[in-house]
């Protein structure tokens, strides 16, 4: 699931990741990627953190207290890879982070790296 809401943005990262076979569903704030998750399971979450409504810190401690994305792999959108919301993110859950401006090489190997290290280190 790819939550931010700038839709440019959540095309640009599903068309990269469904360039690489993953499917990918869109949530353009908290809100709603939280409504998604109550009905659907991913295995993998992005979200921006700046975002109305619902951010994505609190999408990510909403998402924890979940019992089927306890362990979800989170990744944290950033502009700034010493962003001190990366340290708040991890701390609620995030493992990790994409920086902004990416390349779709990049966020693949990302993605990729993150599936690897839950499904086969678990």
């Amino acid at each position: 699931m790819v939550v931010d809401d700038v839709a440019s943005m959540c095309q640009l990262i599903k068309a990269a990741l469904e360039s690489a076979g993953h499917r990918v569903i869109e949530a353009h704030d908290g809100d709603e990627a939280h409504v998604l998750a109550l009905t659907k399971k991913v295995h993998l979450v992005i979200t921006d953190v700046n975002m109305p409504r619902i951010n994505g810190l609190e999408l990510i401690r909403i998402l924890r207290t979940m019992t089927s994305y306890s362990h979800t792999p989170i990744l944290v959108l950033t502009n700034d890879a010493k962003d001190e919301n990366i340290e708040k993110a991890r701390e609620l859950g995030a493992c990790g982070w994409v920086v902004k401006p990416f390349t779709p090489d990049k966020l693949i190997a990302t993605v990729n790296q993150v599936l690897v290290d839950k499904y086969v280190n678990n």
